[in-house]
């Protein structure tokens, strides 16, 4: 187990209370983790984070609050050193992970709940913030010991993710409805969402604290000639990629489409790309700090999603990317879903899409592009979308959440 950062706490509404925050990683790509740890901190409480992995991100070294990751236990194999023939490595590493992610999950299904309850409870907290299923019965087990009050942070819906087995699927629905009702506060990134949980486990209105951009953007940038579609994220199967990847086939000469995240898919969708001899149309750019993602977003025009909705997970989710492109004053170009749609119905800052197929993507983008003034507008648009659910107004509805469980430290909350 590592230990990163230093803890500490100053004046404020949560000054003296004490907060551990429970995850199934190491936090180095989470956004909402960096925001909601400011967030607490600088209204005076004294934070814990507890996640798995083997070293912290850079950022987190000197935060002003402690990480502690639990060692995760999928190991990497030999031959994904760097020191091997790297074709070789990135063959191995992806057939030994994915073979391994499935196995742990069906065994492990719930990130290292023991370590993580044992020492979130040596911690003494106040308030548990458990992000997810997968932290949420250790979230239980330290409220038995401590007496701790839980804020559950439902930021997906795995009970119905597509990447895990039925049989995990099972067990993460049975554990939701049986430590749910341990929660004395739930949160979730979206309306369909929040409903979702209301409507499965009979609990009060969920409190929607959406993943808000952490900067807004003054203005947008004049858009470009040919116009310059983004995509920003995990670069994963069930974002149909190789869809929008396939969609500038069309589109070549009016738009350009810069990609930027990370992912094991990278390979596969570099060589689509130069299968369809679009290197001069579509390029890659390493993943931008988790913080920076909207500032490095906003050269760009046009924001797309193109998910299919395979899942209700997907159908409920409002992705970070959503909220960050309308941060950075983009377009967004967004499949018709009910995430998508219960941020962006009413307003002229994003349009729906048809991600069936490549050629309902280019038809969608192509009658976009084609009208440079009202890309510009759904810009501006997106700015003054952007602003109503910016992270400064998304904290401070966390904050009245915490505020209202907590209490001077040493009260017993049970």
């Amino acid at each position: 187990m590592g230990v990163m950062g230093s803890s500490s706490s100053g004046q404020g509404p949560l000054s003296g209370v004490k907060v551990c925050i429970l995850g199934a990683s190491d936090f180095a790509t989470d956004a909402r983790f960096r925001k909601q740890t400011a967030t607490l901190t600088e209204a005076g409480a004294t934070v814990l984070a507890l996640g798995v992995g083997s070293s912290a991100a850079p950022d987190l070294l000197d935060s002003a609050f402690e990480v502690r990751l639990l060692k995760p236990s999928i190991r990497q194999p030999r031959l994904g050193q760097e020191d091997v023939w790297w074709p070789l490595r990135v063959a191995v590493n992806l057939t030994y992970t994915n073979i391994l992610t499935w196995w742990h999950l069906g065994r492990h299904v719930f990130a290292e709940e023991m370590q993580l309850a044992s020492v979130a409870t040596g911690f003494g907290p106040d308030i548990v913030h458990a992000y997810n299923i997968r932290t949420l019965p250790a979230a239980v087990r330290v409220k038995r010991a401590t007496g701790a009050r839980i804020v559950y942070d439902c930021r997906d819906l795995y009970t119905d993710v597509e990447y895990v087995s039925e049989h995990t699927r099972r067990r993460y629905r049975e554990a939701e409805a049986q430590s749910i009702v341990h929660a004395d506060a739930v949160l979730a990134v979206s309306e369909p969402l929040a409903e979702i949980l209301q409507d499965r486990y009979g609990i009060s209105r969920p409190t929607i604290i959406h993943n808000g951009p952490a900067k807004v953007m003054q203005a947008p940038l004049p858009i470009a000639n040919p116009v310059r579609l983004f995509f920003q994220g995990a670069y994963r199967p069930n974002r149909n990629l190789a869809s929008l990847i396939g969609a500038m086939k069309y589109l070549q000469g009016r738009a350009t489409l810069t990609m930027q995240g990370f992912g094991d898919m990278e390979v596969r969708l570099r060589e689509q790309v130069a299968a369809l001899g679009l290197e001069d149309t579509v390029t890659f750019l390493a993943a931008a700090d988790p913080l920076e993602v909207v500032e490095s977003a906003s050269r760009f025009d046009v924001g797309v999603i193109c998910y299919k909705g395979d899942t209700l997970n997907l159908r409920s989710a409002v992705p970070n990317k959503l909220m960050d492109y309308l941060g950075a004053g983009l377009a967004v170009a967004a499949s018709d879903l009910p995430g998508h749609r219960s941020v962006l119905d009413g307003s002229p800052a994003g349009i729906i899409i048809d991600p069936s197929s490549a050629e309902s993507i280019a038809e969608a983008l192509g009658s976009l592009v084609a009208e440079p003034r009202r890309v510009e507008a759904m810009k501006a648009a997106a700015l003054e979308l952007a602003r109503t659910y910016q992270w400064d107004e998304q904290g401070k509805r966390m904050l009245g959440v915490y505020e209202s469980l907590s209490s001077p430290p040493g009260t017993n909350h049970v």
